[in-house]
């Protein structure tokens, strides 16, 4: 059937449906060079090909200095394909999606044999061709919709879930469906009880009906546990301890909605699976820089931008809100104005994947309330709105106030 295959190939509009398909794997004795001359005349030209034409080509132009013994094989092979007939495409298609997931499951086989036998275990290659889709017919896109009333429907919930602090929720309105968020901050400036007082705080993601999940490597998730009560009833570890059927009644108002692990040592490969598992509406990853990734890279920068992209792409895969947690480098000690080129080990690879970068800033100076903290919003694709916003941190409910 390969010869037949490549009598069909000779047609352009059955070659342009079906050359993501094709491979030089699925065409042997021979066949193979044809088709890669096929290949270069169809870049060549907007019509159909002779087998001619492609003989000529390929012995007179791509490989002139061809033995005479490989010049009588490669003619014998033309003549048997211009004896045939031309066959039906439905078969030809048939064929082709066979020999298409055969190719696709000895690529998963090779890789799958690789990391049996010891080489490190990168099941995101193998993810990536279970997703390849095979069935499809390539030139069946789905395109984005041009109607007006159609792009508003769904893009209504771009911002769905609400930023509960007013300055902030009037400059970018919240967080919606495949939205990667950043938000960073010098060591004990109070990113981790920013975003907790986003999830757990008064009217926070969590009150309004969001499933939280919390993935968590920099500190102890039992800690951070704590602070997410804290958050919600308002009370202080003493007041817990003074009244805790007050503070389980308080906290069975968003306990469901929130889920928190200790995830140490955890890949992106291991994120993307429990995301697919735990469909949140929004993750928090604390700390995503410290979230392992497979490859080989020449620089930190490089390894960063790749850990970031795989979020960005685990966010709209699973159509869920990634909230990343970072830290800023030294360039940001003391400073208000935090902007994404501050964030640790960033040149600008982070800072490409993300929607929205939040820098949370606070000044060393004594003459200072050491309570007052910036939200320095130095990207924000949703609105657009760029700028400093002031707040106050109250450290013992680890909550934000205006």
């Amino acid at each position: 059937m390969e010869k037949e295959l490549i009598k069909l190939l000779l047609k352009k509009d059955f070659y342009n449906k079906n050359k993501s398909k094709l491979s030089k794997e699925f065409f042997t004795n021979g066949t193979g060079a044809l088709y890669e001359t096929i290949q270069r005349a169809h870049d060549d030209s907007d019509k159909d090909l002779s087998i001619s034409e492609v003989s000529s080509l390929h012995m007179d132009v791509y490989n002139p200095a061809s033995t005479r013994a490989k010049k009588e094989n490669f003619y014998s092979l033309v003549n048997e394909i211009k004896e045939l007939e031309l066959p039906s495409e439905k078969i030809a298609n048939n064929l082709l999606h066979s020999l298409f997931k055969r190719r696709i499951a000895n690529k998963i086989a090779v890789l799958a044999s690789e990391i049996y036998n010891g080489k490190d275990a990168d099941f995101s290659e193998i993810k990536k061709q279970l997703e390849i889709p095979f069935d499809e017919d390539v030139d069946e896109y789905e395109y984005v919709t041009g109607n007006i009333n159609n792009l508003i429907e769904k893009l209504k919930d771009n911002t769905k879930w609400k930023f509960n602090l007013a300055p902030l929720k009037e400059a970018v309105h919240g967080v919606g469906e495949g939205n990667l968020i950043i938000i960073f901050a010098r060591p004990e400036a109070g990113k981790t009880a920013f975003w907790v007082n986003l999830v757990a705080g008064i009217d926070g993601f969590a009150s309004q009906g969001a499933k939280v999940c919390a993935l968590i490597n920099e500190e102890p998730a039992i800690r951070t546990q704590m602070r997410l009560i804290n958050a919600h009833t308002g009370l202080t570890m003493d007041e817990i301890r003074s009244d805790v059927e007050e503070a389980n009644t308080k906290w069975a108002e968003v306990r469901q909605n929130i889920h928190i692990l200790d995830t140490v040592d955890w890949s992106l490969d291991d994120v993307d699976e429990f995301v697919q598992k735990e469909k949140p509406d929004i993750l928090v990853i604390d700390q995503l820089d410290k979230v392992g990734v497979t490859g080989t890279f020449a620089r930190t920068d490089e390894k960063l931008r790749a850990i970031y992209t795989g979020a960005r792409e685990i966010a709209k895969r699973n159509d869920c809100c990634v909230i990343a947690i970072s830290q800023a480098s030294a360039d940001g000690q003391g400073k208000f104005d935090l902007t994404f080129d501050m964030m640790e080990g960033s040149k600008t690879g982070k800072a490409a994947e993300a929607d929205v970068i939040i820098g949370v800033g606070h000044r060393d100076k004594m003459d200072t309330d050491e309570r007052v903290r910036s939200l320095a919003i130095s990207k924000n694709k949703i609105t657009g709105w760029h700028g400093l916003k002031n707040c106050i941190i109250i450290p013992e409910l680890s909550r934000y106030a205006e």
